[in-house]
């Protein structure tokens, strides 16, 4: 359950998909949703004329309540959209660590975010608000890209299915929680995905299901999909699980996505079991760079699942994706 859900705001015309998702998300979920934003002063260095200090000061009061008064009738807004609980904050200091201070103190459970905005005064790409926040924070983001059709149109849309790769870590598979608490209250289907990569010269040589040189690591891939689709039945989601084998793994996540018509990429960071490795940065850095649909990303704390390979059941092996 989402109890609390923070979106960070700037007031631009890019952030409205972002916005109307995260207040039907709050509607969904029953959850508060926090209006944030963050408010940079300038940086001044050296001396100035204390009459030119004031009227900067000055300046920078009447910007602030503008702002405030911006951002009311923002939280008002949603709230007109939907019978949800709207709290707006207008808050100082650099736009990141200032986000992640806020949602650590309130004890947000999701942040909700658009995939560019600025913050304060300088312009910034949400991307590194968004990075930021996912590195130095262990609450999930979710990026909502612009143009995207995750539940963003009407009341009447939801997500149909949801991807989420996983590389056979417990560290990866802490992503499926939250997966399963939108995958219930969304009615969606959950497409589970792990990408085998040639590690052998055989096996650069033909990537193709069903030869000797891949049974081992495709029986491996099974198990440890069957593990995650096994707790998420155990929730009460429909699951499918596909084997990929191909050499470019973050190519193969968004192909299969755009394949299957995916709503929804739900990915943790720094899961670094068997060969592949979520790392933000890496994997995980590109998919999120490169997807036209949204994301959920999530960085882990501890883990949750033990290492225990259960047997293996059935799943569809892909190739040449």
């Amino acid at each position: 359950m989402y109890k609390i859900i923070m979106a960070p705001t700037e007031g631009s015309d890019n952030e409205r998909e972002a916005l109307t998702v995260a207040v039907k998300l709050a509607q969904r979920f029953n959850s508060d949703l926090h209006l944030v934003r963050v408010h940079a002063a300038p940086l001044v260095i050296g001396n100035v004329i204390p009459r030119v200090l004031e009227l900067a000061e000055q300046a920078l009061r009447e910007e602030r309540l503008a702002g405030l008064r911006k951002l009311k009738a923002l939280g008002t807004e949603c709230q007109a959209l939907a019978e949800i609980r709207a709290t707006t904050a207008l808050l100082e200091g650099p736009v990141a660590p200032t986000l992640r201070d806020y949602a650590r103190k309130l004890g947000v459970d999701l942040i909700v975010m658009s995939s560019h905005a600025r913050g304060g005064i300088k312009r910034i790409a949400l991307g590194s608000v968004s990075d930021y926040l996912i590195r130095h924070t262990n609450i999930p983001v979710l990026v909502v890209k612009r143009g995207a059709s995750f539940f963003a149109a009407t009341p009447e849309e939801t997500v149909s299915r949801i991807v989420v790769p996983l590389d056979g870590s417990a560290l990866a598979e802490q992503i499926l929680p939250d997966v399963a608490k939108l995958a219930l209250r969304l009615n969606a289907t959950v497409s589970l995905v792990k990408v085998l990569t040639p590690q052998t010269y055989s096996q650069r040589q033909i990537t193709q299901a069903g030869l000797p040189w891949w049974d081992e690591d495709i029986a491996f891939a099974e198990a440890s999909l069957a593990r995650a689709a096994t707790y998420l039945t155990e929730e009460g989601v429909a699951v499918n699980q596909d084997v990929i084998l191909s050499d470019n793994v973050p190519s193969a996540i968004l192909d299969y996505a755009a394949r299957t018509r995916a709503d929804l990429i739900a990915i943790a960071t720094r899961g670094n079991g068997g060969v592949n490795r979520f790392l933000l940065g890496t994997v995980a850095d590109e998919v999120v760079r490169r997807a036209r649909v949204s994301l959920l990303v999530f960085h882990p704390a501890i883990e949750i699942f033990d290492n225990k390979i259960p047997v293996p059941s059935e799943a569809r092996v892909v190739t040449g994706v």
